[in-house]
């Protein structure tokens, strides 16, 4: 996508040092009803993207950076709930520092533009952010997890171009 080269122009929040990510398990129909640590590295993993970090937000947690320098985050939520072990959720996120000209308005038509990612501001710290919530119950494929992942990278570069105000988002 063409926004994403413009994109690493904006101050993506430094997390952690690159790493290699260690041999993970992934197999694309295994069905998965809740995710560790290890299954979010290895979408990592197969998605060919570096390993930055685990546990930075919580203990099910991941900090990647993909082939265009985004840094993303993966969130295992709702974990070890209702007798289940592991997270039954999983929250991704792109983050940059807030850009220079950004309005409220901007942040709406964002949301509207682009619906497939939740856009969102914390002006007290400065983040502009991007989510995709994935709902694990009754379970998803791995290979689904790792579209959702792809989902909010392109999805986001898209919607930060709308948050800018550039044309053809």
């Amino acid at each position: 996508m063409k926004f994403r080269a413009l994109a690493l122009a904006g101050a993506v929040l430094a997390v952690a040092a690159p790493a290699a990510v260690s041999a993970q398990s992934y197999n694309a129909t295994t069905i998965k009803k809740s995710v560790t640590v290890g299954d979010l590295k290895a979408v990592v993993s197969e998605l060919g993207h570096t390993f930055n970090s685990e546990g930075d937000y919580g203990d099910t947690s991941v900090v990647a950076t993909d082939e265009y320098g985004i840094i993303y985050l993966l969130i295992g939520t709702a974990c070890d709930v209702n007798g289940v072990s592991g997270c039954q959720g999983i929250m991704m996120q792109v983050r940059y520092d807030i850009p220079e000209g950004m309005t409220h308005e901007r942040l709406s038509e964002a949301n509207l533009a682009q619906a497939a990612v939740n856009t969102w501001a914390d002006f007290s710290d400065g983040t502009l952010g991007f989510t995709r919530y994935q709902v694990l119950d009754d379970g998803v494929t791995m290979a689904n997890i790792k579209a959702n992942v792809l989902v909010l990278l392109d999805v986001s570069s898209a919607a930060y171009g709308v948050v800018l105000g550039e044309e053809g988002y």
